[in-house]
């Protein structure tokens, strides 16, 4: 959204194409919707192709499993640096990367006639979007349109469309087969909101925009106790709710761990979860105060330190805020920002299956948030960290790149070309 809103102050257009269940929260950033695809949203898009996207559930290993719920996780423990070292990947290890680029690929034949007309009738320049977003290079070589490839502040290059191999995943080749075309899967330019510290390094010959990472969490209206300096040191303990459909029973088992934890040390733990959320959670004790539905960045300015399931933007919103960490994550994606961000000394990481059960485990939470409360190392590293974040590009100056971008010759550009007119134009989808 900072990156639309960008572009709308320098003077150009913009429109967000993305499914139509999206709309009320495009409508909410002031920026202007263009809804594409089938009415009820990605759930429509499985149901009519006969997939069913929840994860497969585990199996259960008895009362006694530790936090992350008793399960299991049969594709064995990912490597490290796997991004980076694709090559250490099992075969059951990519498999699972390529069903992302399943589940990508019914969403997007199912936007690509609405986003195509919505480009050859509004002719924009350039078309911004993610890696998880197939629909936008399909009809960028369809239309000749430039495209550049956002990241989301995930470490590495998100390669779905290619599962971390040389060649694209057979969905993705199909849904540029289906309209007699060669299958793309390099952007004209990327954007990386990612600091470099923590980001994998870029596959030679990739031109990327380092992009400084806005915080952007929504509209809110600024409560009263945000208003006033907290009388001891306050906690955030966030998790995503995407998490918790992932991770079920187990996702909760740490969560309340974590809130059991921070009752052990002289603090202020708030929790900013949505109402579903929050319903899962249960009776909470009374020293937990509840944020609901508050944007993280608005609560995190107010924080000595920050739990959370380590995921990207939440990851990225501390970091630019310079707040220590403690991401207790799932893998595979999930522990890439926690374990990178970790590596820096800005906070701490934990794996969720390596949280034991009961008091064990609230001790060793307990143990983790007290370190990034007394040991200074990691509040001056996450203080680094927010400087590093805040020298990267601003939207602004990303802007003016991707202007002199698309005022380059055609032959220079990715693609066939199509006329350009005066003021650009950007579809972000």
């Amino acid at each position: 959204m900072p990156l639309g809103w960008a572009c709308q102050m320098a003077g150009h257009e913009v429109r967000v194409a993305a499914m139509p269940t999206m709309t009320p929260a495009i409508l909410e950033s002031g920026l202007a919707a263009a809804p594409v695809g089938p009415a009820g949203g990605p759930a429509e898009a499985f149901e009519k192709a006969g997939i069913d996207p929840r994860p497969q559930a585990r199996k259960k290993t008895g009362d006694d499993a530790g936090a992350g719920g008793g399960q299991q996780d049969t594709l064995g423990p990912w490597p490290q640096d796997w991004p980076a070292r694709p090559e250490l990947l099992t075969d059951a290890q990519r498999q699972a990367v390529s069903r992302i680029g399943l589940f990508a690929s019914v969403i997007a034949e199912s936007q690509i006639d609405d986003l195509v007309a919505l480009i050859r009738d509004w002719k924009p320049d350039l078309i911004v979007h993610d890696g998880t977003q197939f629909a936008a290079p399909v009809a960028a070589a369809l239309t000749g349109v430039p495209t550049a490839r956002y990241l989301l502040g995930t470490p590495g290059m998100l390669r779905v469309d290619t599962a971390y191999s040389a060649e694209p995943v057979p969905e993705y080749v199909r849904l540029f087969e289906k309209y007699g075309l060669e299958p793309r899967t390099e952007p004209t330019v990327w954007i990386d909101p990612c600091p470099q510290s923590i980001q994998y390094p870029y596959p030679a010959g990739a031109e990327v925009l380092p992009m400084r990472f806005v915080p952007y969490n929504g509209a809110a209206v600024l409560p009263d106790w945000l208003r006033e300096p907290p009388g001891r040191p306050r906690v955030c303990v966030t998790w995503g709710f995407t998490e918790a459909e992932l991770t079920g029973s187990g996702m909760l088992t740490v969560f309340r761990q974590t809130l059991d934890a921070l009752q052990g040390l002289d603090v202020e733990p708030v929790i900013v979860v949505n109402p579903k959320l929050r319903e899962l959670l249960g009776e909470l004790p009374d020293t937990v105060r509840t944020a609901m539905s508050v944007p993280l960045n608005l609560v995190l300015p107010t924080c000595a330190a920050a739990v959370h399931h380590g995921g990207a933007g939440t990851t990225m919103t501390a970091s630019a805020l310079g707040v220590p960490q403690l991401a207790i994550t799932t893998p595979p994606h999930y522990a890439l920002p926690g374990f990178r961000m970790a590596r820096t000394g800005a906070g701490r990481h934990l794996h969720a299956e390596e949280i034991p059960a009961g008091g064990a485990g609230i001790e060793l939470i307990r143990s983790e948030v007290a370190a990034l409360l007394t040991a200074p190392e990691h509040r001056a590293a996450a203080g680094r960290l927010r400087d590093e974040a805040a020298a990267r590009l601003s939207p602004a100056e990303v802007v003016s790149a991707l202007e002199r971008l698309v005022a380059r010759p055609v032959e220079a550009q990715a693609g066939p070309g199509a006329a350009r007119s005066e003021r650009t134009s950007s579809c972000a989808s």
